[in-house]
């Protein structure tokens, strides 16, 4: 449930981003910690040119992406691989290993979101 004293919304330039390696940056947007959502996260990566977001598996949480600009080498472990652009959602299933690959000229700019949220996002 959303405070009273809580905006229904955030700007993603008001959000201090979380610096990882290889070079990117996360966004933790919407959660369970910061707005009381209960089924789903949802936040921004960006990717730096020639980085990446590194092989990972969630067992308990669906992730789902949309690529706002950039190319990415999509991989998901069993699946296959494929180079994916703008405006392409993506859907990680349960228990597979995945991973994004910058492969274009400019950051990666995905918006992401968790169901449910990761543990760390409450």
């Amino acid at each position: 449930m959303i405070a009273l004293d809580k905006l229904p919304f955030v700007k993603a330039s008001d959000v201090v981003g979380e610096e990882r390696i290889p070079r990117r940056v996360s966004k933790l947007l919407l959660s369970p910690k910061n707005m009381g959502t209960r089924g789903a996260s949802m936040g921004l990566n960006v990717t730096a040119v020639g980085s990446m977001i590194p092989d990972h598996v969630h067992e308990d949480s669906e992730e789902l992406m949309f690529i706002i600009s950039g190319r990415a080498r999509l991989v998901i472990e069993g699946m296959g691989e494929w180079e994916v652009g703008p405006d392409t959602a993506i859907y990680s299933p349960l228990g597979k290993k995945h991973r994004l690959e910058n492969i274009g000229d400019e950051p990666l700019k995905l918006v992401w979101c968790y169901v449910p949220p990761l543990p760390t996002h409450y």
